[in-house]
Formats: C-alpha cells, structure tokens, sequence
C-alpha cells in the first residue's frame, strides 16, 4: 500500500511534466479557437467488490469472503482526428494503479495484497442518447505485493509463486454524464493473476464482481488560454470527428511467428535422475519454443480471421513421459504439433491475438486435448511484429509465455 502512494505521486508529477513539456513554450500566436482545441482528459476513481471464482485447496473459507479494490487512472478521450479512433468509436485510454485485499487478513498474509500498475483501453459498445455509454474496458500491468510460495518459509501458498506477476482486468462498463465534467459508472468485471508458470506453484488468481465509481474531465490547455483570453472557455468534452470509412482493403497474408519462453515445475513435479519423482520438492526451470504458421485474411477495418499450424518444445516434458528418467527422454519426446483457428483484433498498429487449437502430436497426456494462445502484436515494421501471448493447456491453464516475433506476407 505504501508503494501505491508513490505511484500516484509519480503519476501526478508525470501528467504535470507532460503539460510542461506541451505547453512550456506556449505564445499568444499559438492560441486557436479549434472545437477540439487542448487536450480531453480524466481522472477516474473505481471502487470493486466481488468473489473469487476458484478457491485454492484449505482457503475455501478465507477466500469466501470476497476481494476488494481501488483503481485510480489518468485518461484520454480521443476525439477522430485519426482514421482508426473513428473506426473504434472513439476510444479512451491511459494509465492506472490499483491496490486490493484478496480476502480475510489469512489471505493477505499467505499469498499477498496486491497492488500495481497498468495501461488501459476503452472501446465504446453503444451509446444511448447522449448520455449514456457502455464501455467494453481492458486493462494489462503488472502487479506485487504478493507473498510468494517457499518450500520453508510459505508452504501454503500453493497459489501463486513469484512476487510479481501480471494483472487482467476485462470490464463492462456503463457511464453515464452527470454534468460536462462529471460521469458516474457501474460495470461488472474479471480480474486474473498470473504469471504463466514462470515461477510456481501457479494456480492463478481469478475474481469476478461488480464496480462503481466516478470520473472528472478536465482540459488541461485552460490554464493557458485564460492568460491569452480571459473569457474563452476551453471545451471539456470533445466534438467527435465523423468522416467517410475508407474503403476496406480485403486481402491475404502468410504470417510466420517464432517465439521462446521458460518455465518452472511444480513443487514435487520435477524427476531425479532415476526417474523418481523428487520429493524434496526442487523446481527445474526449462526453455519452450514455439513456430506458428498462420493464413490470415483482412475481412473487415478491425477484424483479421486466420488458421494455422503450430510447433511447441517444451523442456518440462522430460518429467512426464512413463517409466524413462529425465535424461533419457529424447527431443522428439518433448515435441508437440497442433493446428488452430482464431482471429486478430486490429487497432492501429496493435492487434489482439487469438487462437484456439487442437494437438495431433504428442507424446504424454499431461497437456490435455486443446490449447489457446491469447495475447498482443505491435507493428515495429509494417511487416514485423513483437508477439507476446499467453499458452495454455487443456484450456484455460497458464503454460507458458511465448516471447517472439511474427513476419507477415501479404499475398
């Protein structure tokens, strides 16, 4: 909670440097009367309460009386003046913090009372009138605070095993403008905890519940114009920007993606060198390697479908295959192969990643029947991407973190 403070305070100061640093050298000739002069921005303070969605084994009371948190963000309401926020319904986006209580004192004792921070985005659904909005809202960081598992010193925790880890927050959100500077919200919301087996034990955290909460717009360019016109008054809410969609280009393309990762077995998981499985519960880290082939095609400005073939290598196998000792186990034994469908979320030169997959290859049962690979694309190049996304195992069970890249070719 003390490092939350300080993340506040460097939030503020950010958001006071910007300003300095946009309008340091403001002149009088500057000046514009433009409808969407300045800068829309916001502060939002959220208040959630919900339950949690998986209890670990011997926390079934403790976590039975639910989670809290705080939320605190800094936001932009964009106003179209770029093609894709028109294509997007004029989205918002910026930063946040966010400190909670998992539940009883026990809780937050064993496995922590995280906090963090992260980037956020906001994708109107539909619009009412002009009051009312419903907000499909995401939000990614990173999260401590934790108190990670120790086969010594914290041995219940055999819920999340690092102190850091990554933080999911899926929001639906309904806003409502009480006055030009004040909206009110109601949502319902997800939030996940993991770190993708990195570090273990790795259960994750997964909580479910509703929010409230208020948010206050501002212009920040007011406090300059006063000193040029006194009697003009800044907009604090944009005019939204409408111009004709530009014509969708449909078209093909072969996307050719190689990624790495690590991994950590679970405490007792690991084998020794006879093929006994460890007791003294010593976690092995292992490398894992992926190769994806995908066909993509552009049906809609926001909307890539694509299906492919994928490649995994997972070090960790060598503790699952029947009667053979670790360093018996050969490559081909770690190798899996599978084929998928899925699709990619555009928005601008990021894209939300997708897939859903089946194995036809592999050599122990331990990963289950089906896989999906969720994750996010950055353009570096118009023909690169950095790939980032979360593997997992007979569903929704952290594998592991693919880190890589992604060529695309258009054909």
């Amino acid at each position: 909670m003390k490092r939350l403070g300080f993340i506040l305070l460097f939030i503020a100061g950010l958001g006071i440097q910007l300003t300095a640093q946009e309008f340091s050298s403001f002149k009088p000739s500057q000046f514009s009367k433009d409808t969407n002069y300045g800068s829309f921005n916001y502060v939002q303070l959220m208040y959630f309460k919900g339950d949690h969605l998986t209890y670990p084994q011997g926390f079934e009371d403790a976590f039975s009386h639910g989670y809290n948190a705080f939320e605190l963000r800094l936001g932009w309401q964009s106003t179209g003046r770029q093609t894709w926020q028109q294509l997007h319904k004029y989205p918002v986006y910026g930063l946040g913090v966010f400190a909670s209580s998992l539940g009883t004192a026990d809780v937050d004792s064993v496995v922590g009372a995280p906090s963090g921070i992260y980037f956020f985005y906001g994708e109107p659904l539909f619009r009412v009138g002009k009051k009312f909005t419903s907000y499909f809202d995401l939000a990614i960081g990173l999260s401590y605070d934790f108190v990670p598992y120790d086969a010594e010193n914290n041995p219940a925790n055999d819920v999340i095993g690092s102190r850091v880890n990554l933080y999911f927050n899926g929001n639906i959100m309904f806003m409502y403008e009480a006055s030009e500077r004040l909206d009110f919200n109601l949502g319902f919301n997800f939030f996940h905890f993991s770190n993708g087996r990195s570090n273990t034990p790795q259960r994750g955290i997964n909580m479910g519940g509703l929010n409230i909460g208020a948010k206050y717009n501002f212009n920040a360019i007011k406090g300059h114009t006063k000193l040029v016109d006194p009697n003009y008054q800044p907009p604090i809410r944009p005019t939204y920007i409408k111009e004709p969609k530009p014509k969708l280009e449909r078209f093909g393309e072969l996307q050719f993606m190689a990624s790495v990762g690590t991994v950590e077995t679970e405490p007792g998981e690991a084998k020794t060198s006879t093929g006994e499985q460890d007791t003294t519960a010593l976690q092995k880290r292992y490398y894992t390697s992926t190769i994806a082939v995908d066909y993509a095609y552009k049906v809609a400005h926001r909307l890539k479908l694509h299906a492919g073939l994928d490649a995994f290598v997972d070090g960790s196998l060598e503790n699952y295959i029947p009667n053979t000792a670790p360093q018996d186990v050969t490559s081909a034994q770690k190798f899996m192969a599978g084929y998928h469908v899925g699709f990619q979320y555009l928005i601008e030169r990021f894209s939300f990643y997708y897939s859903l997959g089946w194995y036809m290859y592999k050599e122990t049962d331990t990963r289950g029947n089906w896989y999906m690979r969720a994750g996010g694309r950055i353009g570096l190049t118009d023909d690169i991407d950095a790939h980032i996304a979360l593997k997992t195992r007979n569903g929704g069970i952290a594998d592991w973190i693919e880190w890589g890249v992604a060529y695309k070719l258009k054909l």
